[in-house]
């Protein structure tokens, strides 16, 4: 925890509260001024009044803006003053009696807080807006033990990936397809059937709930257009990256076999069937390990050679099912790697029915990742490449070349491909960095992939520098 040792245990766990002003007839449920004191773009989290002691946790018996009494998150003051703590509508946090002095409880042990099962159960049975706004604070202050991020409603994440799995893998055997003639169904939308999934499951694990909305969304209403790339990737980023115990074993289940359709994809295959593994491994990391697709390389080789050192290992090959890279760090200090995923064999691995790739949504750009060796993924000081996956006969195939990092470093393939489309949030020099990497890509291919792009993707920036530097 930075600093949070020395706060008061007590404090908000939301960043929006109002104070509690009389009813109007004694007994009556307070009123609620305005939100932060009139400055809602205020954080009350680190609002200097609050980092005074004698702040105590408590419920309050408070009206809704509709009018409506409920029993709501407060914190009484040192001198008997009532706030309020408010969700992102402006409406109080509802939460028991009981709620509020499990709250006190969790924040006098907020380094070390419970997450028993019993815990658990109580905190289920309270309004999810407290859970999340508790467990937002608890992710950002403290390393929160895994099990407490299972109160939060994780049967709607099991609907919706049972759900688009089933979208994905098509009519089951025996149910006749609509007529040609049929209007699509997104002319008559159904709701959802898990509920809103929003932003709840943001602290238990990011790029989830998002991507897995949109995607099943997507399916059910046949929404046109390309946008399958970008949810698909998004989700399956989102699922390498969670921590597989913050979920219960039967949202993990679900959301493994959603992967796993999502992987009928050849290009997604290989982080699909990662995804899976480390969603249903018995131990964290146990099979996962073995599917990644990683190498640790050396760059210092060159300067071994020239005092007459063995050169240490300059290659290293790697395969899972149908795709094949080969790794390898030059004496010229840059760093090649090279992919081919077969497209007959990936097809023939696919777990049911999935989804084909959109035309529309151009070739997969596979992210290449060179970190300092041991690091996270994405961790400070690395670099990350786009090599374009291009269709050639029964394979896909890229190739990229840059600059090698110095001493050791990670490169890693495991991160699923994400069309040339979808990295419109790329910057034009990271971009630039990838047009130049792809060495056997010529202008002309990069106009035909760029040109059809909407006017303001990066891409265009970035391919205009690309053919400045150019020789003449």
């Amino acid at each position: 925890m930075t600093g949070a040792d020395a706060l008061p245990a007590h404090r908000p766990l939301s960043g929006w509260v109002a104070r509690v002003e009389p009813g109007g007839t004694p007994g009556a449920p307070g009123l609620l001024g305005p939100i932060n004191d009139g400055d809602e773009r205020a954080d009350a989290r680190t609002a200097a009044r609050f980092r005074t002691t004698g702040w105590t946790r408590v419920d309050a018996a408070v009206r809704r803006p509709t009018g409506v009494p409920v029993r709501a998150l407060a914190l009484r003051a040192p001198n008997g003053a009532l706030v309020v703590e408010l969700d992102d509508q402006g409406a109080p946090v509802e939460v028991s009696t009981d709620g509020a002095e499990l709250v006190a409880l969790l924040e006098k042990r907020w380094a070390d807080v419970p997450a028993d099962p019993a815990t658990v159960d109580r905190l289920v049975g309270e309004s999810l807006e407290l859970r999340y706004f508790l467990l937002h604070r608890l992710a950002l202050e403290t390393a929160a033990p895994a099990a407490l991020f299972h109160c939060l409603p994780w049967h709607r994440v099991e609907a919706a990936a049972h759900a688009a799995a089933a979208l994905l893998a098509g009519p089951e055997p025996g149910h006749a397809p609509e007529p040609e003639h049929v209007t699509p169904t997104r002319q008559e939308p159904r709701p959802a059937p898990y509920g809103e999934l929003r932003h709840w499951f943001t602290p238990a694990a990011t790029s989830l709930a998002g991507p897995l909305s949109v995607l099943e969304a997507g399916l059910r209403t046949v929404r046109p257009g390309p946008w399958f790339g970008r949810e698909a990737s998004a989700l399956l980023a989102g699922l390498l990256a969670v921590d597989p115990e913050r979920l219960p074993t039967s949202a993990r289940g679900a959301l493994a076999g959603l992967a796993l359709r999502i992987g009928a994809s050849p290009a997604l295959q290989h982080s699909a069937r990662l995804a899976a593994a480390r969603l249903t491994a018995p131990e964290p990391g146990a099979e996962a390990e073995d599917l990644a697709l990683t190498a640790r390389m050396d760059s210092t080789f060159v300067l071994r050679a020239a005092d007459g050192e063995d050169d240490e290992p300059t290659a290293a090959s790697l395969g899972q099912g149908p795709v094949e890279a080969e790794v390898t760090v030059t004496r010229a200090g840059r760093v090649t790697v090279e992919m081919e995923i077969d497209i007959v064999a990936a097809e023939a691995a696919a777990t049911g029915g999935g989804r084909a790739p959109d035309a529309a949504e151009g070739p997969p750009c596979q992210p290449v990742l060179l970190g300092p060796a041991g690091e996270a993924t994405g961790a400070p000081g690395g670099e990350r490449y786009w090599m374009v996956l291009d269709d050639v006969g029964p394979m896909l195939h890229g190739r990229i070349a840059a600059p090698a990092p110095p001493g050791q470093f990670d490169v890693d393939l495991d991160g699923p491909p994400v069309p040339l489309l979808f990295l419109d949030r790329v910057s034009p020099a990271k971009l630039l960095a990838s047009l130049r990497a792809n060495e056997r890509i010529g202008p002309a291919r990069w106009h035909e992939l760029v040109d059809g792009l909407p006017p303001r993707h990066p891409a265009h920036a970035a391919l205009t520098a690309y053919e400045e530097e150019l020789p003449t």
